[in-house]
């Protein structure tokens, strides 16, 4: 017998046609992730622009912080087109609770459902109280206060400071916080004796709706039955107005006045604006009455264009 060398057989013409489909569904498979993934990324990016778009067009309509504005785009099943430009945002509806998005290019139209939280808030007096006053839910107002305003002393629960004691005296327009008050809940007035007792007595006729000025008044020491509500010595008197005609000789108290606003409806104020190295001053036009911390719409009075403003003192308004 005669032995003959062994034969390797080389790949047939099926074994590479097999490997050229495998290869050929892969890259198939390859080519179709790789888009989703791409379209993916763009998603996220294309929704991030339209949430900014929609927080600073919702905070300009509503009067907000722009971080106070909720957009909820985070559905996968929304699928936003890469718009050549900026969303059209606005708000047909009166819920103030949906956006209306419009792209030119290509052409889309969308609902987009929004949720406005409210902005930091605060308890504020609304008029001068002395040490020793029962705090009443008629002496609070609830406004809105700007980030800067946040103090952990802040009340948040007006319930937990009703019926307590002031153990300092406190401004119309201040926050409350928990250092005015004494530990316990309820007590009896803060006594002094009589002869420190002192008013603000008015020297002129004040009339009603007048915002009052310190020197109409003289402090002045009394004597005899003191009324239990009289204004303290430290007061802002800008910050009140006469409810009613205050006479000469009179004793300023806390039922003659009410909480001024620091800016009226139609006051004409100058503002100036910086920009840069340059500064350009406007009259503005005030929309409503509003107390310092507030966020309003004022009107320039030469062009008539809307403007959101910031209420800074009396008399005086940050444009945003």
């Amino acid at each position: 017998m005669i032995a003959q060398p062994a034969r390797f057989k080389t790949p047939g013409a099926s074994l590479r046609t097999r490997r050229g489909v495998l290869l050929w569904g892969m890259s198939l498979i390859l080519l179709s992730w790789m888009p989703s993934c791409a379209d993916a990324r763009d998603q996220e990016s294309i929704k991030a622009d339209a949430k900014a778009q929609i927080q600073a067009a919702a905070a300009s309509a509503y009067y907000t912080q722009p971080e106070y504005v909720e957009v909820r785009l985070a559905d996968k099943r929304l699928v936003l087109p890469d718009c050549n430009h900026a969303f059209e945002v606005t708000f047909p509806f009166s819920d103030r609770a949906t956006a209306q998005l419009d792209c030119s290019i290509p052409a889309w139209r969308g609902f987009i459902q929004i949720r406005l939280r409210e902005g930091g808030a605060a308890f504020r007096y609304n008029l001068p109280l002395n040490k020793g006053d029962i705090l009443k839910r008629s002496h609070v107002i609830r406004q809105s206060t700007s980030t800067g305003d946040d103090n952990s002393d802040r009340i948040t629960v007006l319930e937990d400071v009703l019926d307590r004691v002031l153990n300092q005296p406190v401004q119309v327009g201040e926050v409350l916080l928990e250092s005015h008050f004494s530990i316990s809940a309820t007590g009896s007035s803060y006594k002094v004796e009589q002869g420190e007792v002192g008013a603000w007595v008015a020297n002129e006729i004040i009339p009603r709706g007048n915002r009052l000025d310190q020197q109409s008044f003289s402090w002045e020491l009394i004597t005899g039955r003191a009324p239990t509500d009289l204004i303290h010595q430290g007061a802002q008197f800008p910050m009140l107005e006469a409810l009613r005609d205050i006479m000469p000789g009179d004793k300023l108290r806390r039922s003659a006045v009410k909480m001024a606003p620091a800016v009226r409806k139609n006051e004409e104020i100058r503002v100036s604006i910086v920009r840069g190295s340059l500064t350009v001053t406007n009259v503005v036009l005030v929309g409503r009455d509003a107390t310092i911390g507030e966020i309003i719409e004022v009107t320039n009075a030469e062009s008539g264009r809307p403007l959101r403003a910031r209420v800074t003192g009396i008399g005086q308004v940050e444009i945003l």
